[in-house]
């Protein structure tokens, strides 16, 4: 991580644009010298190969399941093109979801944070990209989550957290879901160490 931390100490002198934001919840306040904030994919793309970021931040929020779907393609080709895959990729997440972390790590996702619903200023996103550090990392944060995780879709906006470990019939929330499941604690959980799982 420190040389992570270095690299992109070295791009910025080389560099004019420090970081470039794909965010279109809205929650945004960027000022220019912070970045360049657009709302879409495709402009993220564009402004990645043109401007030449120091670090590209991917805002994942409470979003329909088909856009999310969408800027996890971003972030796979941000990482597969030539003038782009080694710009670090951060993604800013609304919540801890597996099946996400998993898309972003096949991806070639570099680093995600959980931001929840915050929005951002210009001097929030400088802050979290200098506090970042290896427990960021798409690989450790998947790992903190229980494998047995699974999400059934309620309609194309909604899921519900299930235990996978309990034949999906035990509903994951709560002080259960954010202090077990989605932390290491979830080695020592009765359903983890004892799965009932569908045949």
């Amino acid at each position: 991580m420190m040389q992570m931390k270095r690299d992109l100490g070295n791009r910025q002198g080389e560099q004019g644009l420090r970081c470039l934001l794909c965010d279109s919840s809205g929650h945004m306040e960027l000022k220019p010298e912070g970045g360049e904030w657009v709302r879409s994919p495709i402009q993220c793309l564009d402004r990645a190969m043109e401007g030449k970021p120091v670090i590209i931040a991917v805002r994942f929020w409470k979003m329909p399941m088909r856009e999310r779907e969408t800027l996890v393609e971003l972030c796979a080709a941000l990482k597969r093109n030539s003038r782009t895959r080694s710009t670090p990729v951060l993604a800013l997440l609304h919540t801890k979801h597996r099946g996400l972390m998993e898309a972003l790590k096949r991806a070639g996702v570099d680093l995600a944070r959980f931001i929840g619903e915050t929005t951002l200023s210009s001097t929030r996103l400088i802050e979290i990209i200098d506090g970042l550090g290896t427990e960021d990392r798409v690989e450790r944060q998947w790992t903190l989550l229980c494998p047995y995780l699974d999400y059934d879709a309620i309609d194309s906006c909604h899921e519900m957290t299930v235990c996978g470990a309990y034949l999906d019939r035990m509903v994951l929330g709560g002080k259960r879901l954010h202090e077990i499941c989605e932390t290491e604690d979830h080695l020592h959980c009765e359903y983890y160490l004892n799965p009932r799982i569908k045949e």
